[in-house]
């Protein structure tokens, strides 16, 4: 299950079968990605973009980046 680079996890793909390992296994990557918290709860997308401080945009744009990073581990862990 390790990725040509060392430490990446690569996502097992789900077929239907084997739910609870899959979920398992996925849920490990999250947490090695630091992005379990964010799948499992998700953020909220402020609605006034233009008041936030130059702090709350950095977050804003890290919680962007994480969620498509969740986003594309999860689509490519399933089949089609």
């Amino acid at each position: 299950m390790v990725g040509s680079r060392g430490g990446e996890l690569r996502a097992p793909i789900f077929n239907g079968e084997n739910f609870d390992l899959w979920q398992i296994k996925m849920k490990t990557i999250f947490r090695s990605h630091e992005l379990c918290d964010l799948v499992e709860n998700g953020y909220k997308t402020p609605v006034k973009k233009e008041e936030l401080t130059e702090a709350e945009r950095k977050l804003l744009r890290e919680h962007v980046v994480k969620d498509a990073r969740a986003l594309g581990i999860i689509q490519g862990a399933v089949s089609d």
